[in-house]
């Protein structure tokens, strides 16, 4: 393909979400099923955040904001995705973000029962942050205080921060 052409972000959204959908329809029938699609999901992740790392080069130790930071800037940056972090003490973070590619084909594929969605954004970032920082995000909700200030259109999350377990 030509340098100056692209791939349209609808179809390659359609892709991906459809793929996952049928892989839901074939083999999320059983818990065994479904605790396997979740573990694709999470290798997926593995080899998505593998090849980014060989561009980013996120030394590993880094802090987890860093981390969180230098990945949103980077799915800003190409079109993914807009990302804004905010640090709000070395435990919790904000991440507000939207315009993803995947936001027109959610509906449709949310009406068809898809039983794993693959979070392509939050599952390269929780492996980032379980690679480089030995660290896991759980998603928490945001307290009145920090609800306000969003930039318009985004989606506030809030992320807590704690060490993984060996």
């Amino acid at each position: 393909m030509p340098e100056n052409e692209k791939v349209d972000s609808l179809f390659f959204a359609t892709e991906v979400l459809m793929t996952w959908l049928a892989l839901s329809e074939e083999f999320g029938n059983t818990p065994e099923e479904l605790a396997r699609l979740e573990k694709c999901r999470e290798r997926k992740g593995e080899l998505v955040f593998d090849q980014l790392q060989k561009t980013l080069k996120i030394p590993a130790g880094s802090d987890p904001f860093t981390v969180v930071k230098t990945l949103g800037d980077y799915l800003t940056k190409i079109g993914f995705a807009k990302f804004e972090v905010q640090k709000v003490s070395d435990t919790e973070l904000l991440r507000d973000w939207d315009g993803s590619i995947m936001r027109p084909i959610l509906p449709i594929v949310r009406s068809l029962g898809n039983k794993v969605f693959p979070a392509p954004s939050s599952v390269i970032f929780n492996t980032a942050l379980r690679k480089l920082c030995n660290m896991k995000a759980e998603r928490v909700e945001v307290p009145e205080h920090l609800k306000a200030g969003v930039t318009k259109g985004l989606e506030r999350e809030m992320l807590r921060l704690s060490p993984i377990k060996k």
